[in-house]
This record gives C-alpha cells, sequence and structure tokens, in this order.
C-alpha cells in the first residue's frame, strides 16, 4: 500500500508537469545569446569568448552552446525537461537502490517519488529548476551527475575487481560537475574530501580512485578558478569577497530555509516511516548508513550551507532561486541519509524494537495523508502547475510565441517590433526582450533571427 500511495505521489505532480513541458520555449534570457555567438563567432571562439569574458562555468559554457538552437530546434525544449524528469527520477533512484539493496523495485521508485514529490512541493522556482535552459544546465545537470557520481563511486568499491570504466566514468562527472557552477564545485570539493578523510581515518588506505579523482578534481577547480570572466563578476559588490559576512550569512539563510522546509511539508511525517522502513531492514543490509554520526551531520550542514556560500562570497547578496532549488534537493536526500545513520547508529547498539500494531499503522497513515493533502493544496508549486496548464495559460503562453516567430520570419524589414507576451504562466515564463534595442537579450534575439534589431513595443 505504501508503494502504490508513494507512485500517487510522484505522479500527482509529475504529470501536470510533463505537460507543461510541450509549452516550453527558449528564453530570451541568455538561450538566443549563447547561439547568437556561435554563429558570429564559431562554436569554440564562442566558448572562449564567454570563458575568457564572464565566467569559469567551462562545462556549464559548453551545455549552453548546444542548446537546441544551434540546430535551429524548438521542439528540443519541449524534449530536454522530460529528459530532465527522467534523468532525475532515475538517479534517485539508483541512489536509494544502492542505499537500500534489499528492498524491492518498487519501494525504490516509491522513495524516489517521495523525495521528488516534497522537490516539487517547496521548490524556489520551477521554472530555473527545469524550463529555462540558461539555468537548469547550471544546477539541474550537475545535480543529476552529483547522485549518479555518488553511486558509481559504491559500485567500485562494492566490487571485488575494480573496472576501469567506473573509475573513468567518476572521474568524468567530478570534471563536469565541477565545471557547471560555483555552487556544485563546493559540493564536490566537501564530497571529495569526505571521501578522503573518510578512506584515510576509518579505512587507513588509499587507493588508486581516491589520487585519480584529487587529481582531476585539482585540475578541474584550477580550470574553473583560472578563467579571466570570473573577475567580472567578484567586482559586482562591494560585500563580494568578506568571508566572515559570507560564512554568517549562509548560516542565517540556511536556517530560514530549513524551517520551512522541515514544518512546512509533509518532511517530518515521511521521516517516521522512514525510520519503520529501516527498522525491517537488516544490520547488514544497512551497510551504506555505517558512518559516524558526528561524522554525517557535519558534511550534511557543510554541504548545505557550502552551496550558499558563493551568492554571498562572490556578489555580496542572497542565492538566487536556482541556486536555492539546489540546496534544497540536497537537503532532502542528506535529510533522509543522516535519519538512516542515526538509526543505525543507536540500533546497532540498543537494539530497540518498533512493533507497530494495526491501528498504529492506521494512525500513521492517517497523519501522512493529512498532512499530504494539506501540503499539497496549500502549495503555490502545485497551484502554480495546474493552473498555468488547465487555465489554458501555458497553451497561450506558447501561442504567442509562436505568433512571434511567425512575425519575425515574415518580417521584411531588419528592424522588427513584438509585440510583449500578455500571457505569462510561472511556471514556463522566465523574461523578455526589453523596448531598449541595446538591451543584450534583444541583441542576442536580434542577431540570431538574422535582423539589425528586435524590440518590444511600448504599451500602457
Amino acid at each position: 500500500m505504501g508503494n502504490s500511495i508513494n507512485m500517487l505521489l510522484l505522479l500527482s505532480v509529475l504529470l501536470p508537469l510533463l505537460a507543461l513541458s510541450y509549452f516550453n520555449h527558449p528564453s530570451p534570457a541568455d538561450d538566443y545569446c549563447y547561439i547568437d555567438t556561435v554563429f558570429k563567432y564559431s562554436w569554440l571562439e564562442a566558448m572562449n569568448f564567454y570563458y575568457s569574458g564572464w565566467t569559469g562555468r567551462y562545462f556549464g559554457i559548453f551545455l549552453n552552446h548546444s542548446n537546441p538552437l544551434l540546430f535551429h530546434s524548438i521542439t528540443g525544449f519541449k524534449v530536454i525537461p522530460v529528459v530532465l524528469f527522467a534523468a532525475m527520477l532515475f538517479a534517485l533512484y539508483n541512489l536509494f537502490r544502492h542505499l537500500t539493496p534489499t528492498l524491492s523495485r518498487a519501494a525504490h521508485l516509491g522513495f524516489a517519488g517521495v523525495v521528488f514529490f516534497l522537490y516539487i512541493l517547496k521548490m524556489a522556482s520551477i521554472v530555473e529548476g527545469f524550463y529555462w535552459m540558461a539555468a537548469f544546465v547550471t544546477y539541474t545537470v550537475p545535480n543529476i551527475l552529483t547522485l549518479l557520481w555518488v553511486t558509481v563511486v559504491l559500485d567500485w568499491y562494492r566490487q571485488d575487481t575494480k573496472k576501469k570504466l567506473l573509475a573513468v566514468l567518476a572521474n568524468f562527472l567530478v570534471f563536469a560537475i565541477i565545471g557547471c557552477s560555483e555552487t556544485n564545485l563546493i559540493i564536490m570539493v566537501m564530497l571529495l574530501g569526505a571521501l578522503w578523510f573518510y578512506r584515510l581515518v576509518f579505512h587507513r588506505k588509499i587507493d588508486g580512485l581516491m589520487m585519480s579523482l584529487l587529481i582531476v578534481g585539482a585540475l578541474s577547480i584550477y580550470l574553473f578558478l583560472a578563467a579571466p570572466g570570473n573577475q567580472a563578476r567578484l567586482d559586482g559588490n562591494p560585500l563580494s569577497r568578506n568571508i566572515v559576512f559570507s560564512v554568517v550569512s549562509s548560516f542565517k539563510q540556511l536556517a530560514i530555509l530549513s524551517f520551512a522546509w522541515i514544518f512546512k511539508t509533509p518532511l517530518l511525517i515521511f521521516s517516521m516511516a522512514w525510520v519503520i522502513v529501516l527498522s525491517k531492514i537488516s544490520v547488514g543490509a544497512r551497510n551504506y548508513f555505517s558512518m559516524p554520526v558526528w561524522f554525517a551531520i557535519l558534511l550534511y550542514i557543510g554541504v548545505l550551507a557550502g552551496q550558499i556560500f558563493p551568492s554571498y562570497y562572490g556578489i555580496g547578496i542572497e542565492p538566487s532561486l536556482r541556486a536555492v532549488n539546489c540546496v534544497y534537493l540536497f537537503f532532502l536526500i542528506g535529510w533522509f541519509y543522516v535519519i538512516g545513520v542515526i538509526f543505525h547508529y543507536f540500533h546497532k547498539r540498543y537494539a530497540p524494537n518498533f512493533p507497530l500494531s494495526f491501528l498504529r499503522y492506521g494512525v500513521l497513515y492517517s497523519l501522512l495523508v493529512i498532512s499530504i493533502a494539506f501540503s499539497f493544496f496549500r502549495s503555490a508549486n502545485v497551484k502554480m502547475i495546474y493552473s498555468d496548464l488547465l487555465k489554458g495559460r501555458a497553451a497561450a503562453f506558447s501561442r504567442e510565441t509562436d505568433e512571434r516567430y511567425a512575425m519575425i520570419q515574415n518580417s521584411k524589414t531588419r528592424i522588427v517590433y513584438l509585440p510583449p507576451i500578455k500571457t505569462r504562466p510561472s511556471s514556463l515564463y522566465f523574461d523578455d526582450i526589453k523596448t531598449n534595442r541595446d538591451h543584450w537579450w534583444n541583441k542576442c534575439m536580434a542577431g540570431y533571427f538574422g535582423k539589425e534589431a528586435i524590440i518590444m513595443k511600448e504599451t500602457k
């Protein structure tokens, strides 16, 4: 019954998100800029332009300069979100399959569904997480790759004969993840540091994978930080590069965010259900939770606060919504993992029993259903994705965008005036061109379509 409920929760948020993908379009905010630069200077030179003049996110630069507009495809922007949803669910499923190998596939998929459901309920920005390409290649993609990296490393250490292909894949994932954003660079540095510390202190071993990951990680960090374009971001705010301010602000912001994630979602009730699941798993099957509690908690808090730190240190402001998305995903995964570590520690030493009568099961399920229903119907994200879809806002947005494409293609003049998008579904719409012809996004869109200028009409 529990797995069925979990699957229903997954479908309740996944189906409308998949439907919204059909109405997605490239955003004038940056999506056209990357490909306009490619068309002007060539693919390699365009990437060098961004690396030298704006950011060290070398792998993110590669992905953005390879977006579907490179092939003049709008359809690609409708397909990629579907791929993202599938990839995230697979990464979550694969992670839980490794952590709880004795549970059924249905249980693994159900648990992935629970995390995905909780994630959608309180995501800071759905459009930046799954539909705006310039954002999701910087955060969502490396988040998925990080989950896959963890399972690849677990596979490598689990097998008696070490497979070179797994080592190559693990090293490539480190290179790709670090090259996507400062946030994911911090995550990977902490995970690599934790791996080295754990293997050295608790196992007193150094192996080939550890060495190769350290070397690749160091080279990747150097490639990221050595980019001339990083200076442009660091000079934007007087509070940037203030370490004390950045550290204090990071922990304050984490406390504020965590309160809402814990007490304004069904997380605590799901945590109780998770403890019951753990109690039914043998001690040997909980091997991956056999970690010192203090180490797991410190790593957990460090990874979360570390993701917030770059925003305060780099530009002196609160993290962007897309960065908060990233923090929340690892908050959820880490939350359940830390509970598993704490449970394993106490259960192994004190062997407590969790006898649950039919009545107690009924009470737990009732609390779970009530909290889920309450959170579901009060979630701003759930209301948004369903209303954008069912009230036709997503379809109207897509239709208006298609009409603007037709205006551009049918125009015989070098300067094109476009009406603003009137219907702006929050799940899909991020931003638009401006009335100023010299705005960066206007110039990028005009260059992509081969026009001298594309300008938004001024309206009252």
